[in-house]
């Protein structure tokens, strides 16, 4: 590529960047994302088997699950690849029996029912506890009262202990939740070893999607205002922005059109992908800036500058790739679920960073200069 001309052929990388942003865009408005119980709300079900699980064993534990929570709430059945005796079921938020248990406990002690937060299990998966916060003194016979009446059919009863000091009360029960009936009715069929169960409340879900979204505005902004700083001019900085906002559209649309489930794993590989993308921006723009003093026009200054990276870029991203795509190959599921967005995203930088940058810089530098122009007349 040493007689290509980045900044003359720029039309090209705008309209295959176009192509691919209309196809993402469309995928977003038809397909929408596939949302895992981390922004969703849901559980996630892990169950080693005793025994490597057949198609049929699979198939089978996939009728179950859909015949317990319904197939509108279920997510995903994975096979582990680290452990394959490993089963990993995700369903999204039902009405449980958990959810029962912690409004009767709202109304018991006066509080919000979000305020019981999730429920966690013992570590032993014997019994379940809610943890809260609450001034309100409710007898002990009172409590056993109210949470063996949602289960008449249990044989010891629901309720199991609870305590209380300095305000913090914890609430022991055993839990009849839809989780554990799945695994008992799995057991059935499919010796289950061991289980783990993890809930997440819909209202935490939202918490930390937000929470994602308030991350990657502050990184953003405070990028766009470093680089501004830095280049001395707004145009620079406006068009490494743009460049984050591509690689992570192009990340996303992946995720769209595959129905790759979406995990908070996202999260952090967004910021990784953020800062590794703002890496390979800044050395192109240093080289362009040096090159300024010396080439009669920006253009042929980012051209050039483009051209004595180039290698350094691709270099760069492949020895990068090869210990991602590693990482992916070797790692358990939540490794390859952070591994994942990295490598969609770093390939989506070197193409932003090579074809899209330097041009960008040179539009909005040039509308910059007509805006002068025209407020000088």
């Amino acid at each position: 590529m040493k007689n290509y001309n980045f900044l003359a052929n720029k039309k090209v990388a705008f309209i295959i960047s176009a192509v691919l942003l209309v196809a993402g865009l469309a995928s977003f408005i038809i397909l929408g994302f596939n949302f895992g119980v981390d922004f969703s709300g849901g559980s996630k079900i892990t169950m080693q088997l005793e025994n490597k699980p057949t198609d049929a064993d699979l198939d089978k534990i996939e009728e179950i699950v859909k015949s317990e929570v319904g197939e509108a709430n279920f997510v995903s059945l994975i096979n582990s690849t680290a452990n394959t005796k490993t089963v990993i079921v995700t369903i999204k938020s039902v009405v449980s029996f958990d959810n029962r248990v912690r409004s009767a406990l709202a109304e018991l002690y006066g509080v919000a029912a979000d305020d019981l937060g999730d429920k966690n299990v013992s570590t032993d998966n014997e019994y379940a506890y809610f943890t809260f916060n609450s001034k309100n003194d409710v007898k002990e016979d009172a409590l056993k009262e109210k949470l063996n009446a949602l289960d008449a059919d249990a044989a010891d009863g629901v309720f199991k202990s609870v305590s209380a000091k300095d305000g913090v009360v914890t609430v022991n029960y055993y839990s009849t939740s839809i989780e554990q009936q799945i695994v008992n009715k799995v057991s059935e069929t499919t010796p289950v070893a061991n289980e783990d169960i993890s809930t997440i409340s819909k209202n935490r879900a939202a918490a930390q999607t937000k929470t994602a979204l308030i991350a990657a505005a502050v990184a953003i902004v405070l990028m766009l205002v470093y680089i501004t700083i830095r280049f001395k001019q707004i145009a620079s900085g406006l068009a490494s922005v743009i460049c984050l906002f591509f690689n992570l559209f192009i990340m996303f649309a992946f995720y769209s059109v595959f129905r790759w489930e979406m995990t908070l794993d996202i999260i952090p590989a967004c910021l990784t992908i953020l800062g590794y993308s703002i890496n390979a921006t800044i050395v192109i723009f240093d080289r362009i800036r040096e090159n300024c003093k010396s080439e009669p026009s920006f253009d042929d200054a980012a051209n050039s500058g483009v051209h004595s990276t180039l290698l350094r870029s691709i270099n760069t991203t492949i020895t990068t790739l090869i210990t991602i795509i590693l990482v992916y190959i070797l790692g358990v599921e939540s490794i390859k679920a952070f591994a994942l967005p990295l490598i969609i995203g770093i390939i989506a930088g070197l193409f932003s960073s090579v074809f899209l940058s330097a041009p960008i810089w040179s539009v909005l530098k040039k509308k910059d200069v007509k805006k002068d122009d025209v407020a000088e007349a």
